[in-house]
Protein backbone atom coordinates (compact mmCIF):
# COMPACT_ATOMS: atom_id res chain seq x y z
CA UNK A 1 0.00 0.00 0.00
CA UNK A 2 1.14 3.53 -0.78
CA UNK A 3 1.71 6.19 1.82
CA UNK A 4 -1.58 7.99 2.47
CA UNK A 5 0.23 11.04 3.85
CA UNK A 6 3.06 12.00 1.51
CA UNK A 7 5.84 14.12 2.89
CA UNK A 8 5.77 17.75 1.80
CA UNK A 9 8.62 20.23 2.20
CA UNK A 10 8.71 24.02 1.82
CA UNK A 11 11.95 26.00 1.77
CA UNK A 12 12.99 29.63 1.98
CA UNK A 13 16.65 30.43 1.72
CA UNK A 14 19.27 33.08 1.36
CA UNK A 15 22.03 31.22 -0.47
CA UNK A 16 25.06 30.54 1.70
CA UNK A 17 23.54 32.23 4.72
CA UNK A 18 20.06 31.32 5.96
CA UNK A 19 17.75 28.35 5.47
CA UNK A 20 14.21 27.81 6.67
CA UNK A 21 12.61 24.49 5.88
CA UNK A 22 9.28 23.07 7.01
CA UNK A 23 8.49 19.41 6.43
CA UNK A 24 5.03 17.98 6.96
CA UNK A 25 4.94 14.25 7.47
CA UNK A 26 2.05 12.26 8.93
CA UNK A 27 0.42 15.45 10.18
CA UNK A 28 3.49 16.66 12.05
CA UNK A 29 5.46 19.71 10.95
CA UNK A 30 9.20 19.73 11.55
CA UNK A 31 11.37 22.81 11.10
CA UNK A 32 14.98 22.97 10.05
CA UNK A 33 16.79 26.26 10.60
CA UNK A 34 20.26 27.38 9.67
CA UNK A 35 21.07 31.03 9.90
CA UNK A 36 21.89 34.20 11.68
CA UNK A 37 20.92 34.87 15.28
CA UNK A 38 18.18 37.33 14.27
CA UNK A 39 16.45 34.68 12.16
CA UNK A 40 16.76 32.03 14.86
CA UNK A 41 15.33 34.38 17.51
CA UNK A 42 12.42 35.48 15.32
CA UNK A 43 11.48 31.90 14.46
CA UNK A 44 11.83 30.86 18.11
CA UNK A 45 9.39 33.62 19.12
CA UNK A 46 6.90 32.58 16.40
CA UNK A 47 7.09 28.95 17.50
CA UNK A 48 6.48 29.91 21.14
CA UNK A 49 3.40 31.96 20.21
CA UNK A 50 1.91 29.90 17.39
CA UNK A 51 3.47 26.41 17.40
CA UNK A 52 5.75 24.60 14.98
CA UNK A 53 3.66 24.85 11.83
CA UNK A 54 4.41 28.03 9.82
CA UNK A 55 0.90 27.84 8.37
CA UNK A 56 -0.42 29.25 11.67
CA UNK A 57 2.20 31.98 12.09
CA UNK A 58 1.42 35.66 11.63
CA UNK A 59 3.00 37.21 8.54
CA UNK A 60 5.87 39.54 9.47
CA UNK A 61 5.51 43.00 7.95
CA UNK A 62 9.14 44.11 8.01
CA UNK A 63 11.57 44.55 5.14
CA UNK A 64 14.60 42.81 6.62
CA UNK A 65 15.89 39.54 5.26
CA UNK A 66 14.53 37.57 8.22
CA UNK A 67 11.02 38.96 7.68
CA UNK A 68 11.18 38.21 3.95
CA UNK A 69 12.35 34.63 4.44
CA UNK A 70 9.79 33.90 7.15
CA UNK A 71 7.04 35.49 5.04
CA UNK A 72 8.11 33.31 2.10
CA UNK A 73 7.98 30.12 4.18
CA UNK A 74 4.56 30.98 5.65
CA UNK A 75 3.09 31.79 2.24
CA UNK A 76 4.55 28.64 0.69
CA UNK A 77 3.18 26.53 3.55
CA UNK A 78 -0.27 28.13 3.11
CA UNK A 79 -0.14 27.58 -0.66
CA UNK A 80 -0.24 31.35 -1.24
CA UNK A 81 3.30 31.96 -2.55
CA UNK A 82 2.97 33.49 -6.01
CA UNK A 83 6.37 34.84 -6.98
CA UNK A 84 5.75 37.43 -9.72
CA UNK A 85 8.39 36.26 -12.19
CA UNK A 86 8.64 32.62 -13.28
CA UNK A 87 11.54 32.51 -15.79
CA UNK A 88 15.05 31.53 -14.69
CA UNK A 89 16.62 34.58 -16.37
CA UNK A 90 15.17 38.03 -15.75
CA UNK A 91 17.62 40.22 -17.68
CA UNK A 92 18.33 38.80 -21.10
CA UNK A 93 20.65 41.65 -22.16
CA UNK A 94 23.01 41.13 -19.22
CA UNK A 95 22.22 37.40 -18.69
CA UNK A 96 21.18 37.94 -15.07
CA UNK A 97 19.40 35.06 -13.37
CA UNK A 98 16.16 35.79 -11.53
CA UNK A 99 17.57 34.21 -8.37
CA UNK A 100 20.45 36.74 -8.39
CA UNK A 101 17.99 39.65 -8.48
CA UNK A 102 15.80 38.03 -5.83
CA UNK A 103 18.71 37.38 -3.48
CA UNK A 104 19.90 40.99 -3.92
CA UNK A 105 16.45 42.19 -2.91
CA UNK A 106 16.38 39.90 0.14
CA UNK A 107 19.78 41.24 1.23
CA UNK A 108 18.74 44.88 0.96
CA UNK A 109 18.45 46.08 -2.65
CA UNK A 110 14.96 47.56 -2.24
CA UNK A 111 14.92 49.92 -5.25
CA UNK A 112 15.43 49.18 -8.96
CA UNK A 113 18.49 51.42 -8.95
CA UNK A 114 20.19 49.43 -6.20
CA UNK A 115 19.24 46.13 -7.85
CA UNK A 116 20.85 47.43 -11.06
CA UNK A 117 24.03 48.46 -9.22
CA UNK A 118 24.34 45.14 -7.40
CA UNK A 119 23.38 42.81 -10.27
CA UNK A 120 23.61 44.79 -13.56
CA UNK A 121 20.00 43.79 -14.31
CA UNK A 122 18.04 46.48 -16.15
CA UNK A 123 21.15 48.45 -17.15
CA UNK A 124 20.89 47.94 -20.89
CA UNK A 125 17.50 48.06 -22.62
CA UNK A 126 15.42 48.34 -19.41
CA UNK A 127 12.77 45.85 -20.52
CA UNK A 128 13.15 43.85 -17.30
CA UNK A 129 12.78 46.83 -14.97
CA UNK A 130 9.00 46.38 -14.48
CA UNK A 131 9.62 42.76 -13.50
CA UNK A 132 12.37 43.82 -11.08
CA UNK A 133 9.93 46.33 -9.58
CA UNK A 134 7.28 43.60 -9.20
CA UNK A 135 9.73 41.34 -7.37
CA UNK A 136 10.74 44.18 -5.05
CA UNK A 137 7.09 44.95 -4.26
CA UNK A 138 6.30 41.27 -3.70
CA UNK A 139 9.27 40.70 -1.43
CA UNK A 140 8.48 43.82 0.59
CA UNK A 141 4.85 42.72 0.96
CA UNK A 142 3.55 45.70 -1.00
CA UNK A 143 1.33 43.82 -3.42
CA UNK A 144 -2.42 43.65 -3.30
Amino acid sequence: MGNMNPTQTWTALLHGRDLLEATLENGTCRLRLIGCEALLQQVRALRERHGDDPQSWALPAGSGHTDMLIRELILKRRGEWDFPYKDAEICHCRLVATVIVDQAIVTGAHTPEVVSRWTSASTSCGTCRPDVEKIIAYRLGKTS
